[in-house]
């Protein structure tokens, strides 16, 4: 049986009917006799080559053009006395995928961390890519670039559990510290009246700004932070070592039009605090191009909670246009659509950038405010437990409470209020509502899907959805428990609204004292171990806004996860081994394989380090022309973290001062080119400061004639 099972797992991509993957289950922890507590970090460099579909914007989203600031995936292992693990990976990516998580799960099981101790969560930042999804409906729509690519689930795969090992391999002695601190202003609530739908109507907390306008105060501000401190092998010494955060906030800082890989403002709030760690508390005199201190900085109940975005950073949509042509002696009337001019989205995307460095920047500073504080309150134990559980969301529709048949509502089509789309304000004939508008339910809607307006349905009844949308939506979703001392956390396949997390919260704290749990806090952390879409209250789901639109599995979804996260608190282990029942075999359908990422053949001969060809200003931004590297290369081939900079801007002195590189948010690296294998790239850096600078290769590649750029006004 266990070999037919380790064939199943080698074969998931062999069946055209399906893809079967195995739980890998944790198996049973052995007692170490270690310290009570250890800890240990690890990150892995996950930037793919440009050309991959940046997934979060839907159909709309761009194909990858290059880079801004790398993607990576943090990683933080825990490890109790009695042999018990839990690994937390907090990821650079768009959305989370079961399919990922359990293959993963397959590699680190001898490490004593199977499906039921393996949390994978992302930052869901809408820069990354796609491609590697378990249902077929995200890697077919969930980009302009289309297809689940194999490469692409392979490498993730193997460099996340690659990064996991590491982290168990450097399993120290460690103290820790939980704590909290509330952010106001830097996140806003997106869908206001959906929120005030809810009977009784929710309140601001009462700490909230009085200056603050009401989608500003009706969030849930908490940044919740686990500190850990690890010690060192070598003097004895316990030295700060990185964090684990939840904070609720879309990954949506970049304009909708963006065309580069980047990790977001989650991306600015993580090396935030691992510069401060190494630089500040730690004292390291280097300035490694990768940080050592580690930060996980993932996403709470965020369905309905955005940045505090400028308005002009949301880019015009294309419009529907008619445009004269003539056909012969006829003239004809053709509908095209007109994209907004190069110069609105320059400014846009421009605005959307300093949105991102004030936001980051806030946020960071509170990070790093809340890190500080916990130092003299750390402990060197923490209690470690966890329940999981997978739900049949079609087979168990029923005994679940939530409808058989998934669906989405007319108003998906319009966008969230963070990235509309070409439909938005769309009408027939430019007269008559087609029903796409958020906030347009229909109460007369029969079924378990009420007041949804299913895509389609007005014309063909429930036939679309049936035929079109149903199938290519996930089936299953994984529920995870976690107890981390004081703290019970509900990991979630899914984005919770504010509202929705609230209550799945409280549930989650009365089960587990319930059961004589002793903690203090309950947490949501969403966007993990699988993707279901939104989890919306009933009431929010009545408003048919963007969030309820994208219920899957109906109104009675967050009641579902609520009475789950409540089992699982109340039935918390530790130091056994799961039943198969909590992890069984999923055959799972990712849809069209199709080589996205080019399995080119390296050029002939030696690539070499690179090759500085031009370098110029053009106004307040320097510029330069660069080779590097094969054409489909992964930024990091091993899948471990770069020893150096790709690309460094020195200033023309004596001491060689690097003053940026490429993972600098004022920095952009854009593959223009690619010929006979390898690949030439243009940097663009707007943090000239009118001085005379130089472009430099690390590693031999050599170094740039100097220029002089003027200061930005």
């Amino acid at each position: 049986m266990r070999r037919a099972l380790l064939l199943l797992g080698a074969c998931v991509f062999c069946s055209p009917a399906g893809r079967l993957v195995v739980g890998w289950r944790s198996p049973m922890p052995q007692p170490t006799g270690q310290a009570p507590l250890q800890a240990g970090f690890a990150r892995v460099d996950i930037t793919p080559p440009p050309g991959v579909g940046l997934a979060g914007n839907g159909p709309e989203g761009a194909e990858a053009r290059g880079y801004r600031l790398r993607l990576y995936a943090r990683v933080l292992v825990l490890a109790d006395g009695g042999g018990n693990k839990i690994a937390l990976v907090v990821a650079d990516l768009p959305l989370s995928s079961l399919l990922l998580q359990r293959l993963v799960a397959e590699r680190t099981r001898a490490d004593g961390i199977g499906v039921d101790r393996l949390v994978i969560a992302v930052t869901h930042t809408h820069a990354g890519p796609g491609h590697f999804f378990e249902a077929s409906g995200y890697n077919e729509q969930g980009s302009s670039v289309t297809g689940f690519d194999r490469l692409m689930h392979d490498s993730l795969t193997a460099r996340i559990a690659r990064a996991v090992h590491a982290a168990v391999a450097q399993l120290r002695p460690a103290r820790v510290a939980w704590g909290s601190r509330a952010v106001w202003g830097q996140t806003r609530i997106r869908s206001l009246p959906a929120m005030l739908h809810n009977i009784p109507v929710p309140r601001a907390a009462p700490d909230a700004p009085a200056g603050l306008t009401p989608e500003y105060r009706m969030v849930d501000p908490e940044l919740a932070m686990l500190r850990v401190d690890v010690r060192d092998p070598v003097s004895g010494v316990f030295r700060p070592g990185g964090a684990f955060s939840i904070f609720a906030m879309h990954g949506t800082g970049n304009a909708p039009s963006n065309d580069l890989l980047d990790a977001d403002i989650q991306g600015l709030i993580e090396r935030r605090l691992e510069r401060h760690v190494d630089r500040d508390l730690n004292q390291l005199s280097d300035s490694a191009f990768v940080p050592r201190a580690v930060y996980l900085f993932a996403n709470g109940a965020e369905g309905d909670v955005s940045p505090a975005w400028p308005p002009q950073s949301r880019c015009d949509v294309p419009t529907l246009v008619t445009l004269p042509a003539l056909d012969g002696p006829f003239t004809r009337t053709l509908w095209q659509w007109r994209s907004p001019p190069p110069s609105h989205l320059a400014a846009c995307q421009h605005a959307a950038r300093e949105g991102i460095a004030r936001v980051g920047a806030a946020v960071g500073d509170h990070a790093v405010a809340l890190f500080d504080s916990l130092g003299s309150v750390l402990m060197d134990r923490m209690e470690l437990g966890r329940a999981f559980t997978t739900l049949f969301l079609r087979d168990s529709a029923h005994a679940l409470g939530i409808c058989a048949e998934p669906a989405l509502g007319m108003s998906t089509l319009v966008g969230a209020a963070d990235a509309r789309t070409r439909l938005q304000g769309l009408r027939l004939f430019g007269l008559f509502a087609l029903g796409i508008e958020e906030g347009s339910p229909n109460p007369e809607v029969p079924g378990c899907q009420a007041h949804k307006r299913k895509l389609l349905d007005g014309w063909l009844g429930d036939l679309p959805n049936r035929a079109l949308i149903s199938g290519p939506l996930p089936s299953y979703a994984q529920v995870t428990v976690l107890r981390l001392g004081s703290r019970v956390i509900g990991v979630l396949p899914a984005e919770a609204t504010t509202t929705a997390g609230r209550q799945m919260r409280e549930r989650m704290l009365a089960a587990a004292r319930e059961a004589g749990v002793p903690v203090t806090a309950a947490l949501i952390l969403g966007h993990a171990n699988g993707y279901v879409n939104y989890v919306t209250t009933a009431d929010e789901y009545t408003a048919q806004y963007y969030e309820g639109a994208s219920v899957l599995y109906g109104p009675g979804e967050a009641a579902m996860f609520g009475r789950t996260l409540a089992r699982l608190a109340g039935s918390l282990s530790t130091g056994d081994s799961l039943p198969a029942t909590a992890a069984p075999p999923l055959t799972l359908f990712v849809g069209k394989q199709k080589q996205v990422i080019k399995r080119a053949a390296p050029p002939p001969g030696r690539v070499g380090e690179g090759r500085i060809e031009r370098m110029w200003c053009s106004g307040d931004t320097l510029h330069a022309r660069l080779r590097l590297g094969r054409a489909w290369a992964w930024l990091v081939d091993s899948g471990d973290v770069a020893r150096r900079a790709r690309v460094e801007v020195v200033v023309n002195d004596a001491g060689r001062r690097v003053v940026s590189w490429d993972d600098d948010p004022a920095m952009e690296m854009r593959m223009t080119a690619r010929r006979r294998g390898l690949g030439w790239w243009e940097m663009r850096w707007s943090g000239v400061a009118g001085l005379e600078y130089r472009v430099r290769i690390p590693g031999g590649g050599g170094e740039s004639e100097p220029v002089r750029c003027p200061a930005a006004p």
